[in-house]
């Protein structure tokens, strides 16, 4: 669902093939905006990840949680980006 209303509302996520209807970053307009755009071209994979997830067992009633850092993949995507103006 979070794929689907991400491309609803025109952000689609960066390596979803399937909603974000092979959309491709622009041009850059200058080194580091073309560095930055060819990392999200080049992503391999959806951009999603859940950092923290949390459920009440269904038998023993217990709260669960786990975290998961994020993938190295995500951490080099973010660093190629993190310059970008919002």
């Amino acid at each position: 669902q979070i794929r689907v209303h991400m491309a609803h509302i025109g952000h689609p996520l960066v390596g979803d093939q399937t909603y974000g209807q092979g959309r491709r970053a622009p041009e850059g307009r200058d080194p580091a905006e073309t560095r930055a755009f060819e990392a999200l071209n080049a992503f391999p994979r959806q951009a999603l990840h859940a950092g923290v997830l949390g459920f009440q067992h269904p038998a023993t009633h217990k709260n669960l949680r786990f975290e998961s850092p994020l993938p190295g993949d995500f951490t080099e995507l973010l660093e190629a980006v993190s310059h970008l103006s919002q």
